[in-house]
């Protein structure tokens, strides 16, 4: 799978605290990368958005990264607080 980022993605992650920050980059850059599908990812919290066909979320923490498949392609679209991360993905 190949892995992009949209700017959104981008701006958030960098007001992240240190720590989650750690796991959205372990999680985006390792897991990610080793995974040849999303059927190998070994989260039990690897959701698909309801009534958005190709958009998905990894909850980390109180956090939540929400991303898009196309193709062989993982757009990383955004990564928010629980509370907030309807309000801007999809």
């Amino acid at each position: 799978m190949d892995i992009l980022f949209k700017p959104s993605f981008i701006k958030d992650f960098n007001e992240l605290p240190a720590k989650t920050k750690a796991d959205v980059r372990k999680i985006c850059m390792e897991d990610f990368l080793a995974a040849k599908n999303l059927t190998e990812l070994k989260y039990a919290d690897l959701n698909s958005i309801k009534g958005f066909k190709g958009y998905y979320r990894v909850r980390t923490g109180d956090y939540r990264i929400g991303f898009k498949k196309e193709g062989q392609f993982i757009i990383f679209m955004r990564v928010r607080h629980r509370k907030d991360i309807y309000k801007f993905f999809p």
